[in-house]
């Protein structure tokens, strides 16, 4: 006496057939859909496993170029784009300073040719006495305190953080200069 199986529907093929629980996705399957199921459940396992490798590849790759990380190429190129603006504004603040300088010189040649002239005059008219030589002297000084004085160029803070600014100050500082030509801080 033959039993009777029962039959249930497929969810894939909706035929009646013998089937089989997924206890994954509670879905109930004929042995060939089963089959197939468990193959495409496979491939995307295999799949997932294959995108962990790579990833794990990533990480390694990354652990043995961090000089050629995009973090590190960035820093890199703003290394070389701040140095390149450094450079160029150091160059504008050369130019400057050097036209300061010039200007510099020659309002001091300028003073010192006057000095020459009352003093060749003087000589001329043989007419030294102690108040010109006195006006000498304190004239000599006052052309060689602000010839020796000491310059200096100053960046402030702001500048230095903002170095785009291109801003910078040229202070004349002057020191006493006593009559025999020695400085007196």
């Amino acid at each position: 006496m033959a039993t009777a199986i029962d039959k249930t529907q497929c969810c894939l093929c909706n035929k009646h057939k013998i089937i089989y629980p997924c206890p994954g996705c509670s879905n109930q399957f004929c042995f060939e859909d089963l089959v197939r199921h468990r193959q495409k459940l496979n491939e995307e396992f295999n799949a997932i496993i294959n995108d962990y490798d790579q990833f794990g590849e990533n990480i390694h790759q990354l652990k043995q170029n961090l000089h050629d990380s995009p973090f590190v190429k960035r820093i890199n190129q703003w290394e070389i784009d701040s140095i390149e603006l450094i450079q160029r504004t150091a160059q504008r603040c050369r130019r400057t300073i050097i036209e300061e300088i010039q200007v510099f010189i020659y309002d001091i040649e300028e003073k010192f040719k006057k000095l020459i002239g009352e003093i060749k005059y003087l000589q001329e008219e043989n007419e030294v006495n102690e108040n010109n030589l006195k006006d000498l002297k304190e004239k000599l000084i006052k052309i060689t305190k602000e010839f020796y004085g000491p310059s200096t160029i100053s960046l402030s803070k702001k500048d230095i953080y903002k170095i785009s600014s291109r801003k910078f100050q040229l202070n004349q500082q002057k020191n006493h200069i006593s009559a025999n030509g020695n400085k007196m801080v």
